[in-house]
């Protein structure tokens, strides 16, 4: 087994600052070699550079694979082991500091949540391979932690992506949940309160949710779709237009041949004519 580990101090310096990187490493690992079983005062990123393993806390065992990385906290007793077949390859990097919990928030890490996957390229490896060699080296410490900022500034910028997508899907699916609505509800009058309501949004929410999916106003959906079903009966049935503006809710056939006008720019016997005609 191959272990590279380079330690920035030769013991963890006693200081107050932001963000510390103590050291860092890479290892190749035999088929079922285990690490770990201690505890430290730091707190370590791992990630799998190839093959596979297993991660395993006081609560929770994790499988792992290439792309995946894993935090251990300070006095936390971890037991990290690589596959019998797919032994894995991994880079490290340790750090302790005032601001490290305010960090890793951001990369979506903490206690509950101790795996992150990055794929995308070799970026997480190249500045863990920076901070190593500079390490050995010069020891810029300003260097050295602008990398591990850099490091973390990727895994902020994938969970925000991530929070963003999940963000985007619910509001999709909030906007899903609107149009279901209308569509049972389209013989009543529906009013953008009796809307939120439904949905447990205040009618404001409702608005921001059509106008980012519709540019329209709630209302401009509600009074199209009701149209749109106006034309499905004029088309496919032989329903009279009184009978038909009574189905849809309207008190007085006038109002519902007004408001086809202003969406169709005919009257509802033209418009079953020229459907007829065609």
């Amino acid at each position: 087994m191959l272990v590279h580990d380079q330690y920035i101090y030769p013991e963890k310096p006693d200081c107050d600052d932001d963000i510390v990187v103590f050291h860092s490493g890479f290892s190749s690992t035999m088929a079922n070699y285990s690490h770990g079983k201690d505890t430290r005062d730091y707190y370590l990123i791992h990630w799998v550079t190839r093959g596979r393993g297993t991660y395993q806390t006081e609560t929770a065992k994790y499988n792992l694979k290439e792309g995946d990385g894993f935090l251990i906290l300070p006095g936390q007793t971890i037991v990290h082991t690589a596959d019998k077949e797919e032994p894995w390859d991994l880079c490290w990097v340790a750090f302790f500091g005032r601001k490290v919990e305010e960090i890793l928030k951001e990369a979506g890490l903490d206690r509950e949540h101790l795996i992150f996957h990055y794929d995308k390229d070799t970026f997480l490896e190249d500045c863990i391979q920076n901070i190593y060699k500079e390490s050995q080296t010069g020891k810029n410490v300003l260097y050295i932690t602008g990398q591990f900022y850099l490091f973390m500034a990727r895994l902020a910028e994938e969970k925000q992506k991530e929070r963003f997508l999940s963000t985007e899907s619910s509001q999709f699916s909030r906007f899903e949940e609107a149009m279901n609505y209308i569509r049972r509800n389209i013989r009543s009058q529906i009013s953008v309160a009796q809307l939120a309501n439904s949905m447990r949004l205040d009618p404001s929410q409702v608005y921001r949710i059509f106008q980012k999916h519709t540019g329209r106003s709630p209302q401009q959906v509600i009074a199209e779709l009701r149209m749109e079903k106006a034309c499905e009966f004029l088309e496919k049935t032989d329903l009279s237009i009184r009978d038909i503006a009574e189905w849809l809710g309207y008190e007085y056939q006038s109002h519902f041949t007004k408001q086809f006008k202003v969406h169709r720019k005919m009257s509802p016997s033209a418009y079953r004519k020229l459907c007829r005609n065609n």
